[in-house]
């Protein structure tokens, strides 16, 4: 499917590949999602991720949007044992993450199409609050870089996170190596559909 496309053309390459998405079947995406919600459950407990009802760490998620990959089902069924945040974009350069009220949250859709939860019920995070950020991408290598939308607002926000870094896509948007520049947050665990592809030691 993915086939003559030069990887070290950023913006040619950002073009296919949101063409090739916008064209996947529905089937397709029903059951890679299936998978690469499994993958993320695992992912989790493998690694001791899930807290408890008491004691639950905060991870940020992300609402799927044009095709992108939809952890929305790891997401709902680990909120017993995860408090999750969700970004919103404030600007061209700012990103920040709310964690939405646990009762009569309110959301709106940006002017990208994508929700995000309303400030007005939801409390501000800092990423450094977070143990973990699932992070979508047009594509990921083997090496855990990311190819992004070009606005940058993931990588300004990851510079310098110690935590958890988990890029989310299908396997077909691997690739063995992407053009990387200096400003490119690579991620600590990719996972797809078919794989979870382990760039860091998994830590209990």
């Amino acid at each position: 499917m993915l086939t003559d496309l030069n990887l070290n053309d950023k913006p040619e390459l950002r073009k296919k590949l949101l063409d090739l998405r916008s064209q996947l079947a529905l089937d397709f995406l029903s059951e890679a999602n299936w998978a690469i919600n499994k993958n993320l459950s695992f992912l989790w407990v493998e690694g001791g991720g899930l807290g408890s009802p008491r004691n639950r760490p905060i991870w940020a998620g992300f609402k799927a949007f044009r095709n992108e990959p939809d952890p929305s089902q790891a997401i709902f069924e680990s909120s017993p044992f995860i408090r999750w945040a969700f970004p919103r974009v404030v600007s061209a350069k700012e990103m920040e993450l709310l964690e939405p009220a646990a009762t009569n949250a309110l959301w709106m859709k940006s002017s990208w199409g994508i929700w995000e939860p309303s400030p007005q019920t939801s409390a501000r995070l800092s990423v450094n609050d977070c143990t973990g950020v699932l992070v979508p991408g047009l594509a990921f290598d083997r090496k855990g870089h990311r190819l992004g939308y070009g606005k940058g607002h993931y990588d300004r926000t990851l510079s310098g996170f110690k935590g958890v870094k988990v890029g989310v896509t299908f396997s077909e948007f691997v690739f063995e190596s992407l053009p990387v520049e200096a400003q490119d947050v690579a991620m600590d665990f990719v996972v797809t559909d078919k794989e979870i592809i382990r760039l860091r030691p998994v830590e209990r």
